[in-house]
This record gives structure tokens, sequence and C-alpha cells, in this order.
């Protein structure tokens, strides 16, 4: 697990403040929710002068604290997303020990502080012991297929590269890997992180390799699949706008129907007008009202 907590770290040399995250979004955001509450805090915390003999020791435990917290949000923000998603158990844990580090830090400090601040530093407190560190759902699914990817490399064949493609688009498809741009940023993640890596770790070396080895041999089949699911989409779309078209154009028929047989019986001649032999409509027809006014 110390293995693990020095890898999380040695990614990032200069802590910095991340707004958005890959892959662990809420564990994430609510930890940096409490880092946001605890640095708002310093100043007057600094200010009060907490006995100084212990007060110091605890302060740089705090700010201490605080910057492993910074580094820890950074990775999630920068690193790459199938790597995160397998390390997800190590995550949970950082989480959790910083969580109570911030928590054991500020309970020391809340009994050297002026009670204003101390009633602060008790609101503070009271949610980190109710914080609770649930990776999202998808994740963990992903997580499971990546795991899925790693175990059908190890043991790599002709006939299980179909179940690799379904894994890795499995994978791509909950972690939001679909696009060109979207694969180009992973591959310069997992690029990154082996640039960072030290020689003694060739595991998770080679974990990378073969995770960037898959992303360049499959990226058509992950944005296919992508592609393949909006087509259907857009069909189902097309289907029933067309079937909406149909009925508007059989009503506006049927409309067009009524409207023409009602403009047919207002322009139809008089049966007078017609021919008594050939029925047909006669030019100039002489009427008896028509005699009438010729007075014949």
């Amino acid at each position: 697990m110390e293995t693990e907590s020095a890898e999380l770290v040695e990614v990032v040399d200069t802590p910095s403040y991340p707004i958005s995250f890959k892959v662990h979004c809420t564990m994430c955001t609510e930890l940096r929710k409490f880092v946001d509450r605890t640095i708002e805090i310093i100043p007057e915390i600094e200010d009060a002068r907490p006995r100084w003999s212990s007060g110091m020791k605890t302060l740089c435990l705090l700010n201490g604290a605080i910057e492993r917290a910074k580094l820890l949000l950074q990775y999630c923000s920068e690193s790459s997303k199938l790597y995160l998603a397998i390390k997800t158990d190590a995550i949970i844990s950082r989480c959790r020990k910083l969580n109570n580090l911030l928590e054991q830090c500020l309970c020391q400090i809340q009994s050297m502080v002026p009670v204003i601040l101390a009633d602060k530093i008790s609101r503070i407190v009271n949610d980190l012991q109710a914080a609770n560190f649930v990776p999202d759902k998808f994740v963990e699914e992903a997580g499971k297929a990546v795991h899925e990817l790693l175990q059908r490399g190890a043991a790599a064949s002709d006939s299980m590269e179909h179940a690799e493609v379904k894994a890795l688009q499995n994978a791509a498809s909950r972690l939001h890997i679909t696009s060109p741009k979207a694969i180009w940023i992973e591959k310069r993640s997992i690029k990154k992180l082996l640039e960072k890596a030290s020689d003694n770790d060739q595991q998770k070396k080679k974990i990378l390799k073969y995770f960037l080895y898959l992303l360049r041999k499959y990226a058509n089949l992950i944005i296919e699949v992508q592609t393949d699911n909006t087509s259907d989409q857009n069909e189902g779309a097309f289907a029933t706008h067309t079937r909406s078209a149909n009925a508007e154009s059989h009503t506006e028929y049927k409309q067009y129907d009524a409207r023409a047989e009602t403009l047919n019986q207002a322009i139809r001649p008089p049966d007078e007008f017609k021919c008594p032999i050939s029925s047909r409509l006669m030019y100039d027809p002489v009427t008896p009202q028509i005699f009438a006014q010729f007075n014949f």
C-alpha cells in the first residue's frame, strides 16, 4: 500500500489545483471540498497563533496533508483513464487516509484557538467524520473490464483477439474514450506516465505499454462502435421523423381533398347549362330566363 502511495505522488512535480477529474470524480470532488474549506480557515488559524510549541507542528502537518491532497487531485486530473481505473482501490485508500489526517490535525488545532474559530473547525470535522469515499459505479465496471484486458494480454492469442477487442471497447465506453480526440489525450497521458515511471517499476511500465499498444491497434474499432451507436440512434430518429412526416402528409391530403370537394361544388355549373343530349357544358347557353330578357 505504501508503494501505491508513493506511486501516486511521484507523477506530479508541483502541486496544482485541478478543476475537473478524468476518473473518480465523486471521490475527488468530495476531497477537494474539504481541502477548500480547510484552506479557507488557515489564515485565521495562523493569526490565532495556537500554542506554538505544539501548534506549529500540527499546523505543518495540516499544510502537508493539504499539499498531498492536491497531489492526488492533480493525479486524477492528468493521469491515464485506463490506469486510474485499475488503481481504484489505491485512490480510495489515499482519499480516506488524507481525510483522516485532515480530521486529526483539525481536532488538535480546535482546542488551541478561540471559540469562534473552534466552532468553524468543529463543523468541518463533523463533515469529515461523515464523509464516505465510494467509487462511481461505471468506474468499477471499467476497472473490471481493464483487469480483464490485462489477464487476456498475459495469455494473448489470435483466438482471444475478439474478446480482447470487446473488453477494450467495454472499458473505453465507460471511461468515455470514444472519439479521436479522447484517444489522443489518453495516449498522451500514458506516455507521460511512462516517462515518469522509474526503472525499478517494470510492472507498471509493462501495463502502460500494453495500454498504448491496444489504443494504437484498436483505435478505429473503438470509434466505429461509437459511430455505429450514433448511427442507430440517428436511424431511429429518422424512422420516427418519417412516420411523423407520413402522418402529416396524410392529414394534409385529407384536408386538401375536402377543400377540393367544396371548391368543386362551389364552381359546378347548373344543369341547364349542360346539353340535354350530350350532357356537355354548352357555350353561350340560352335559357328561359335569357329568352325573357329579349321579349321573344
